[in-house]
């Protein structure tokens, strides 16, 4: 007993350290938070937003009852600046359980080799497999029928438009689909409206900006040429340039703005066709037979 006393001591001493301000004390009494723990909640699953911002996002929070420090629920802003408030499967999971009509979830992923029948008006699915190779993953669906309802609520995802291809969508893809194929059907079925799902949204790690899947379209033939053009402008070398056209082929619209920034920063001199060089470029350089620099000199190329 003496032992786990003094932990917490240890711990709220830890706590009492945090600096808080003003706001986020006010913060706190309406969210039902102590100050410290919304300064910690402001610098990690709510980093960079503002006042008004983060006392939204904790009454989301509080409204579904979910827990920010159980990475239930976190935000990002999207490229307009407007802030999205996020939950993975769990956090819709646990927002749906809540819910006195909860009645459970079924899923699977669905093979190529499947029999599968899906029938959405009626609330239907038809799925069987035996021991035979199952094929590749073709994509996984979600049913679910709340008290109350006379139809089940069925969402089906194709995994292609959702796989990321690392990571877990590596190790364990079939996991992965079923998880976005719970949240679209927990989404619907129980009107989790103010929570985004984290798996229809890219997220730049430079930025931390998000940016919506586009589930139906690939970037336009205009946005890909105009990518192409900061390429052939570009100053990197023709290695760099290289790999910056085998990611142009398969490039989503955020990948493809990555690109774009990347390759704006590091464009030619559009008059002297002068590029900014690095030193490396400058180390490297051929310098003409002959030249011998004088103080003040540019070097020639």
């Amino acid at each position: 007993m003496g032992e786990n006393t003094n932990r917490i001591y240890i711990k709220t001493e830890t706590m009492n350290k945090i600096a808080t301000t003003k706001n986020e004390k006010k913060i706190a009494v309406i969210s039902d938070l102590t100050d410290e723990q919304v300064a910690i909640i402001k610098n990690t699953v709510a980093k960079g937003t503002t006042d008004i911002e983060l006392a939204y996002f904790l009454q989301v929070s509080k409204s579904y009852e979910l827990n920010p420090f159980k990475k239930e629920v976190w935000c990002y802003k999207d490229a307009q600046k407007n802030l999205i408030v996020f939950a993975g499967r769990d956090g819709h999971l646990a927002a749906a359980q809540k819910d006195p009509r909860w009645s459970g979830i079924a899923s699977s992923e669905v093979r190529e080799n499947d029999n599968f029948m899906m029938n959405i008006p009626g609330g239907a699915v038809s799925h069987t497999y035996g021991m035979k190779d199952r094929g590749n993953i073709m994509g996984a669906y979600a049913i679910c029928k709340p008290r109350g309802c006379d139809i089940a609520t069925i969402e089906w995802v194709d995994f292609n438009v959702y796989n990321k291809g690392y990571a877990t969508w590596k190790s364990d893809p079939a996991a992965m689909i079923k998880k976005v194929a719970e949240t679209h059907t927990l989404k619907k079925a129980y009107g989790l409206s103010g929570l985004a799902s984290e798996y229809d949204f890219e997220i730049d790690q430079t930025t931390q900006t998000v940016y919506p899947l586009d589930h139906e379209t690939t970037p336009t033939v205009s946005q890909i040429e105009s990518v192409q053009s900061l390429i052939n402008n570009s100053t990197f070398d023709d290695d760099q340039r290289s790999i910056f056209e085998d990611k142009l082929l398969d490039a989503t619209h955020s990948e493809l703005d990555t690109m774009r920034r990347e390759l704006e920063m590091n464009q030619q001199n559009p008059i002297t066709e002068a590029g900014n060089f690095s030193k490396t470029d400058i180390r490297d350089a051929e310098i003409p037979e002959g030249y011998e620099a004088q103080k003040g000199d540019e070097i020639p190329f």
